[in-house]
Parts: structure tokens; C-alpha cells; sequence
């Protein structure tokens, strides 16, 4: 059964600046279980993590609706994307055989006092993620068609979170005001 709603989303998420077009994205839907990746590997990904897609989501509705007037059209756009990879992800794990997380808290999800300080820690997230998925590609070393599509996968992931982090820094280095303190959030940032 085909869920449109599923598919006017896609195609709203895939025409927005938000998500990296250079990049396509790959139907996780044929991949196999003990083909090269293992779901486990996709897990953090959609659990409690700072680095999570889920606490990405409600991070960023959180900041869009706090900060609406300075940064909310940022934050709910990357929020749009990240519940594409949230899906593309939860997809990947069923295929290879996977169990979904127990229901998420949200811990994790800290949406800063001022919309410098919730860049700030977008920012921050983001360069989290990408280390993680680059981790995760960089344990796939088999040469089979489902650790193709997962490579392809996290290639979209990284791509579309680069992006985020780009957008991110560039608005924080606007509303930072001065080279020194944005060097400063930097530091934070990467730290």
C-alpha cells in the first residue's frame, strides 16, 4: 500500500534548501539481514542520544517555536529533514532485521535560553552526528548490495547534515555580531 502523505512530504522535504540535492537518496527497503551491516550499528542514531534524529526533531520544533521571530524558519526546515532521516533510518533497521527503540525521553533535547546559544548547540549536534554516521560507515567493510545502499545511505546522512551545519554556522556568525565571539561559539562547537 503506498502512503502518499509519506510521498508529498518527500518531495516537499527534497525541494527545500535544507536538504543537500547534490546528494540522492537511496531506498533502504532492499536491504538484507547478514548482508555486510548490522541494525545495531543504526540504533544511536534513533534512540536517547545527543546525536539522535528523534532528539534533533524535537529540538529543533522546540527552537523554531521559542526563537520563531530570529531562527524558526531555519530550525523547522533542518527539523523537516531530519524526520526524513529519521524515517530512512527506522526503515534501514527493519530491513536488516532490526527491533525499533523503547519509547524515547527527552533528556537529551536542550534548546538553549537565546537563539545564539540554541545555533549554538544545533551546531554542536550536528557536527555530533556526522562524526557518528561517519563512524558507522567506516565499520561497513563488505562488498554486498545492502552495505552499497547502506554506504549510499549514510552518504545522503552526512551530506544533508553538512549542510545543516553550514546554515547553522553561517546565522550564527550573523547574529554573533563580532569575529571574536563567533570564533569563541566555534570553539564550543567543535569542542
Amino acid at each position: 500500500m503506498i502512503n502518499y502523505v509519506d510521498k508529498m512530504a518527500d518531495a516537499l522535504v527534497d525541494v527545500l534548501k535544507y536538504s543537500n540535492q547534490d546528494v540522492e537518496w537511496v531506498e533502504p527497503d532492499d536491504m538484507k539481514p547478514n548482508d555486510g551491516v548490522q541494525p545495531e550499528w543504526f540504533y544511536p542514531a534513533i534512540e536517547n542520544a545527543e546525536y539522535s534524529e528523534i532528539t534533533a526533531i524535537l529540538q529543533y520544533t522546540q527552537q523554531e517555536a521559542v526563537f520563531e521571530d530570529e531562527i524558526g524558519e531555519l530550525m523547522l526546515g533542518i527539523a523537516l529533514v531530519e524526520m526524513k532521516h529519521y524515517a530512512h533510518i527506522r526503515d534501514a533497521i527493519v530491513a536488516l532485521g532490526g527491533t525499533l527503540p523503547k519509547p524515547y525521553d527527552s533528556k537529551n533535547v536542550n534548546i538553549g535560553e537565546t537563539p545564539v546559544e540554541a545555533l549554538t548547540l544545533a551546531a554542536h549536534s550536528e557536527v555530533a552526528t556526522i562524526g557518528f554516521y561517519k563512524s558507522v560507515k567506516e565499520r561497513i567493510t563488505a562488498s554486498t548490495p545492502t552495505a552499497d545502499i547502506a554506504r549510499k545511505l549514510l552518504t545522503k546522512l552526512i551530506a544533508d547534515e553538512s549542510l545543516h551545519l553550514k546554515l547553522l554556522t553561517r546565522q550564527l556568525k550573523v547574529m554573533a555580531g563580532d569575529d571574536k565571539k563567533y570564533d569563541e561559539l566555534m570553539k564550543k562547537i567543535l569542542d
